[in-house]
């Protein structure tokens, strides 16, 4: 039987992981690059893309209204979770890919949980946010959807 790697939680001085943040964020996909859709992700139309991991107080706090907040705004979800133990699939309705070997997030850069992404179906990346707080208003406002 193999378990999961264990994961190191650090606590670091606010300023420095702020520091660290804003470093791991500079690789993120930036709003108007254009990224050839991984076909695990089954994009027909505007997206919202939505990387979390578990442990990601945040991401806890946005799963309460991601769903609410893609259909207010006319878009299709996907949830791509780091997670490498189980979760049930039907926890986001269908929209959960569970990205443990990485491939996703390599793909849009994504290092910093959570990061949201409103993308076409061509690639074309229109709005991102890095490391949000669970607000929101914010986030809507922040991916263009107030």
């Amino acid at each position: 039987m193999t378990h999961p790697p264990r994961q190191i939680r650090l606590r670091l001085p606010p300023f420095l992981g702020r520091a660290l943040g804003a470093l791991l964020a500079r690789s993120t996909v930036k709003a108007g690059r254009t990224v050839a859709p991984p076909p695990a992700l089954g994009l027909t139309r505007r997206t919202l893309l939505y990387f979390k991991s578990e442990g990601c107080a945040p991401c806890d706090g946005i799963d309460l209204f991601i769903g609410r907040l893609a259909a207010a705004g006319g878009l299709d979800l996907r949830v791509v979770d780091a997670r490498r133990g189980e979760v049930p699939e039907q926890v986001y309705g269908g929209s959960l890919l569970l990205d443990r070997d990485g491939t996703l997030r390599r793909a849009y850069g994504v290092n910093v949980f959570p990061t949201l992404l409103v993308t076409d179906p061509g690639g074309q990346v229109e709005r991102v946010l890095v490391g949000a707080q669970a607000d929101e208003e914010q986030i809507r406002a922040g991916l263009g959807l107030a």
